[in-house]
């Protein structure tokens, strides 16, 4: 067969697959009653998959699964007759309808589509890590499409978990005041989108900032959700305002509500993030700063672990203030860290069934030598379940990917932040998605990976229903519209 042709067939999947065989010049067409041969999936789902993709509804016979497959693993077999997906699982079929979906294309020769084509070609694949994450940020600027429209391209590149992160958007009962009003979220919106990610095969769970971030904002902004209209709740608060005030009790009180309420809001997700980074000026306050603040901090931390263990959520947390900056063994792999030495008796009382979210937004690496990453090997042998968490860097989220799958780490929750657009999209969702399933794939793509990145945003959108300008694409403007404003 022309290895160019499989080439430019397996530049247009993402991410990659494992193993992508041209076997004749046959191809499928994607028309109503054509012939699927499914194991391990449902047909109704696949049929809605194709009506989705194709605008077809094909003729499906369901077969036992194929036992010898892992769980999210999948087998494509196309002829000119016939269409044969494998997997243990329902997971592995889904996986293999985006790929389907992928590697299609319309029908040449013609002003309009009316129908598509597949080649015949012979697919083996399966992901590398198993939990494949991604962290979306809620901002009081994010309209909810825009959520939703990640939220479904995630799916689309095969995350199986994404984490909501409100930056003070959600309406709450138990505390009204705990949102910026003018853009807050009705509830109903993030139920929609929580039975949307089970839909779509995505276990969707929300963080809660439990000890820094508490202004539910950038630091570089200067906003604070509640001290800018309610300075009357300052005592919740480190007098800077961006850390809680651990030593109040009804502190504690005021974040069990809200992690409660945001639990329940969420369909009581399996797992729950309660954040606990860059907890700037922690125990500075009055209270705070004459109390043995380290066992403050444990009996906090512990609290919280608790509550949510026993609303059966496993609880993730980011790791870097549970080392010590001044530790020689974590030079250039710690952004911040506590002060002094003992963070480590809050690692060492931490329950193991607690997930470190190791983030690491660099690459401090050396030519021809990959970082050593230290400190996830270190939780690693303290007994936790770790998540690579990269960011913009390419080379560290690439690393990162190959580390997570040599070491046998939990996997990775890639980062979005306030940058989620244009080039960095791009960056985010597709690098990290080929670096979650197949770290090792050395055949980096070229610019043409960029269009095909374009042509999936568009079929979630299509998918979506999506009918104005600012939706499509990456950016909401090409330019900044407020230039061409009279």
């Amino acid at each position: 067969m022309n290895p160019r042709e499989e080439k430019l067939l397996d530049a247009r999947i993402i991410p990659p697959v494992k193993e992508l065989r041209l076997v004749s010049e046959d191809l499928f067409r994607l028309e109503d009653g054509c012939r699927f041969t499914v194991r391990g999936g449902e047909a109704a789902e696949v049929m809605a998959d194709a009506r989705r993709a194709w605008g077809v509804e094909p003729e499906i016979t369901v077969l036992p699964p194929e036992t010898s497959l892992k769980d999210e693993a999948y087998r494509i077999e196309i002829t000119a007759g016939e269409v044969s997906i494998a997997a243990s699982a329902p997971a592995g079929v889904r996986h293999a309808m985006k790929t389907l979906r992928q590697l299609a294309e319309s029908e040449r020769g013609s002003l309009k589509c009316s129908y598509y084509v597949l080649p015949s070609v012979r697919i083996e694949d399966e992901p590398a890590l198993g939990f494949r994450g991604i962290h979306l940020c809620w901002f009081p600027e994010t309209p909810v499409w825009e959520i939703e429209k990640q939220l479904r391209l995630a799916a689309y590149y095969k995350f199986n978990y994404v984490v909501i992160e409100s930056w003070g958007v959600v309406k709450l009962k138990s505390h009204p005041e705990f949102v910026w009003s003018e853009f807050a979220v009705e509830q109903d919106e993030v139920k929609r989108l929580a039975a949307l990610g089970e839909e779509l095969g995505v276990t969707i769970f929300p963080q809660v900032n439990l000890f820094g971030h508490a202004t539910v904002s950038r630091t570089g902004s200067g906003k604070h959700v509640l001290l800018d209209f309610h300075p009357e709740y300052a005592p919740l608060f480190e007098p800077d305002g961006w850390t809680w005030c651990i030593s109040n009790p009804v502190t504690r009180q005021y974040l069990t509500d809200i992690v409660v309420e945001i639990h329940e809001l969420f369909g009581n997700p399996p797992f729950f993030h309660i954040g606990c980074d860059e907890a700037y000026n922690a125990g500075s306050c009055t209270s705070c700063r004459r109390a043995d603040y380290p066992a403050l901090l444990q009996e906090h931390m512990l609290y919280f672990h608790d509550l949510l263990k026993q609303r059966g959520a496993r609880v993730l947390m980011w790791h870097d203030m549970l080392l010590s900056r001044g530790d020689e063994r974590w030079k250039n792999y710690i952004a911040l860290g506590q002060k002094d030495d003992r963070p480590e008796e809050l690692l060492r009382a931490l329950p193991r069934d607690v997930i470190i979210c190791d983030w690491q937004y660099g690459y401090p690496g050396i030519e021809g030598k990959e970082p050593e990453w230290p400190t996830m090997k270190f939780f690693k042998d303290s007994g936790f379940e770790v998540l690579v968490c990269p960011w913009l860097n390419i080379d560290g989220i690439r690393s990162l990917g190959r580390l997570a799958a040599r070491e046998g780490l939990a996997g990775m929750l890639e980062t979005t932040w306030n940058l989620n657009r244009e080039q960095n999209m791009w960056t985010i969702f597709s690098t990290s998605a080929r670096s979650a399933w197949a770290p090792f794939n050395d055949e980096y793509p070229d610019m043409c990976y960029h269009e095909f990145f374009n042509r999936h945003l568009r079929e979630v959108g299509h998918d979506m229903g999506i009918d104005h300008y600012i939706q499509t694409g990456r950016v909401q403007y090409q330019v900044n519209p407020h230039d061409y404003q009279p």
